[in-house]
């Protein structure tokens, strides 16, 4: 009995630190916080590693992974087997219209647009609070002349610890980078996405969950609050909530819930295609409760409704 309750409060400790030490640091490869000596999140400035085990049209700059709990559990995955152009936290449209032309930034095997990191415009590093500010380019690869920047993309990313996990909080602010205008065209995916940890590769239909209590099959199109994706990890359970900022554009914005795979995607063109012109921004928020353990419904909504 003493061991288990010894190990009772060693898991709870490790689950919910006491205090928040987090931190923002910035190398040549990556910008990491972390909450003492465990990674939150780490945001790749450059193609990592495992790029170079796949086809170099799958590298990719400009997203976040890894992405844990507070004990340590990877939530997101990175060039998967089956999908290797979806990359942990990411951001991409799919069928566009630039100029006559036609670049994707979601599907990395056609070569025609390209999604990356740019530069870093801050970083804020405090205990309670750690975040940064980073500028991206989606870039048009089918122009004449070489690659065309389409869109500049302005990331802003800020961490902190609730009593439930970690709380990510995502701010995508995208201008036209000249002239011309994008058309977002009418498609079933495309947007804010999340590319879940391989280990929930073939769950069944509880590994998600929306804000009107359906699963990935009913859920699909749906037009939810918030979306769970939760499994075991290490037969751990843990899992991550996505949440959209009721002021984005469309919200409640539709979802598409893969049938098989662990990944979802914001998705605002579901119904009906949207442009991007010149002088205007696409502003859109997101909030991620990353936890361990179990989450209850009623415990998400309560977090949904304290986004605003």
């Amino acid at each position: 009995m003493r061991k288990f309750r010894f190990a009772l409060i060693l898991l709870i400790l490790v689950t919910f630190p006491a205090r928040a030490e987090l931190r923002c640091v910035e190398s040549e490869a990556f910008i990491e916080i972390t909450n003492g000596d465990l990674l939150v999140l780490r945001y790749n400035k450059v193609p990592t590693e495992e790029a170079d085990k796949n086809d170099p049209v799958y590298s990719r700059s400009g997203y976040i992974h890894p992405l844990c709990t507070p004990s340590g559990k990877v939530v997101t995955g990175d060039y998967a087997p089956d999908h290797p152009h979806q990359h942990g936290l990411f951001f991409a449209w799919t069928k566009t219209i630039f100029e006559g032309r036609n670049p994707e930034f979601w599907n990395q095997k056609l070569a025609s647009g390209r999604v990356g990191y740019l530069r870093t415009n801050s970083i804020i590093s405090q205990p309670e609070e750690s975040g940064f500010e980073v500028e991206q380019v989606f870039e048009d690869l089918t122009a004449e002349g070489g690659a065309k920047p389409v869109l500049k993309e302005t990331w802003r990313v800020l961490v902190s610890l609730s009593e439930n996990g970690y709380l990510v909080d995502l701010e995508s602010r995208q201008h036209c980078a000249g002239s011309s205008p994008l058309t977002i065209e009418k498609y079933h995916y495309g947007g804010m996405a999340l590319r879940g940890n391989g280990e929930w590769l073939g769950e069944d239909d509880k590994l998600f969950l929306t804000s009107d209590g359906f699963g990935r099959v009913e859920g699909n199109h749906t037009r939810p609050s918030w979306v769970k994706m939760a499994g075991s990890i290490d037969d751990v359970p843990c899992g991550i909530v996505s949440i959209g900022h009721p002021e984005n554009f469309r919200s409640p914005q539709w979802v598409r819930l893969h049938p098989a795979k662990p990944y979802f995607v914001f998705a605002p063109m579901v119904e009906e295609p949207f442009v991007i012109a010149p002088g205007e921004e696409y502003l859109s928020r997101y909030r991620f409760l990353v936890f361990d353990g179990e989450l209850s419904e009623d415990k998400i909504n309560e977090i949904a409704e304290s986004y605003r």
